[in-house]
C-alpha cells in the first residue's frame, strides 16, 4: 500500500506544471454530459507555456499541450486534446493510458447569448479534493490593431497588442475568418486569433490545424460533481497547493498520507496566466 501511494504521488509531481495547469493521474467518465451546443469547425492549436521549475538539470522549462477549440452558433469549447484522448483511452480500454505531459485539465466555455464565460477545473480528488467550475463575464478586451501582418496556416494574420490581466500580449488574427473568437479566453478581434504570446514568452498559443467537420460534434460540459467558486478563490486553491503540497494533500487525504513518510518536497513557482 505504501509502496503504491508513494509511486503514485511520484508520478503526479512529474505531471505537475505551473500551478493552474496540472496534470493528473486521474480520468473520468466521458458518458455523463450536457450537450451545449454543436459545431463543425474545430481547430486545434499548440500551447506551450512555462512550467514549475524543479531547479533539475535534466528538466526543461517549457512543455506543450495539443489543444482544441470548437466554436458552435452560440457557445465554444477550448480544451486539452492530450486530457481529452488520455480519458477517452482510459476509459475505452479500462485501464490507465498515459497522459502526455504538458496535458492540460480546464475546459473553457464562451457563452455569446449571455455574455458568460464558464471555466471547469477537471484534475479531480487526488490533486485538488474535487471537480470546480467558475463562471465570468467574457472579458471586454481592449485591443490595439497594428499595421504589421504575417502568415500563419496561409491565412494573412494582422497583428494587435493589449494588457490583459498584469500580462502584455501580441496577437495575430485572420480577417478571412470572421469569428470572434480565439483560444483559451481570447476573442474581441475581427478575425480568429491564429496566435497569442505574451512579451515574456511564457505564455504562447498557436493554430496549427483546422477541421471542417463532416458530421456535427456536440460541444459537451461533463456531469460531474462541481464546486462553484470563483475565479480568485480557484487562484487561491492554486496558491496553497504549491505553497506546501504536501499538506494539501494531508489535508484532502489525510488516512492515506499520514501512513507514509513523505521526504521529497519540489521547488514549484506560481506562474499563473492571469497575475490579477
Amino acid at each position: 500500500m505504501k509502496k503504491l501511494l508513494l509511486t503514485l504521488i511520484a508520478v503526479s509531481w512529474v505531471f505537475i506544471s505551473s500551478a493552474q495547469y496540472v496534470t493528473p493521474f486521474e480520468t473520468f467518465l466521458l458518458n455523463k454530459f450536457s450537450v451545449l451546443d454543436s459545431t463543425q469547425l474545430k481547430f486545434t492549436y499548440n500551447f506551450r507555456y512555462k512550467k514549475s521549475d524543479f531547479k533539475d538539470e535534466t528538466d526543461t522549462a517549457f512543455v506543450t499541450d495539443k489543444q482544441s477549440l470548437l466554436i458552435g452558433k452560440n457557445i465554444s469549447k477550448y480544451y486539452s486534446q492530450y486530457y481529452f484522448d488520455f480519458c477517452e483511452k482510459t476509459f475505452a480500454k479500462k485501464y490507465f493510458i498515459e497522459v502526455e505531459k504538458g496535458a492540460c485539465t480546464f475546459e473553457i466555455f464562451k457563452n455569446i447569448s449571455t455574455n458568460k464565460i464558464t471555466v471547469t477545473e477537471l484534475a479531480g480528488q487526488y490533486l485538488f479534493g474535487g471537480y470546480y467550475l467558475y463562471n465570468e463575464e467574457i472579458p471586454q478586451i481592449k485591443w490595439k490593431i497594428g499595421k504589421d501582418t504575417t502568415s500563419i496556416m496561409g491565412y494573412v494574420c494582422q497583428s494587435a497588442t493589449t494588457t490583459f490581466r498584469r500580462r502584455n500580449y501580441t496577437a495575430w488574427f485572420a480577417p478571412e475568418i470572421p469569428l470572434n473568437n480565439g483560444p483559451w479566453k481570447f476573442g474581441g478581434l475581427p478575425g480568429l486569433i491564429l496566435k497569442i504570446y505574451d512579451n515574456k514568452h511564457d505564455y504562447t498559443f498557436e493554430c496549427t490545424g483546422f477541421q471542417q467537420l463532416e458530421k456535427p460534434e456536440k460541444i459537451k460540459l461533463y456531469a460531474l460533481n462541481y464546486t462553484k467558486v470563483t475565479r480568485k478563490e480557484m487562484d487561491k486553491l492554486y496558491r496553497r497547493f504549491l505553497k506546501d503540497p504536501i499538506q494539501f494533500w494531508k489535508n484532502i487525504h489525510s488516512k492515506m498520507l499520514n501512513e507514509v513518510q513523505l521526504t521529497f518536497k519540489p521547488k514549484w513557482i506560481y506562474n499563473p496566466i492571469e497575475l490579477e
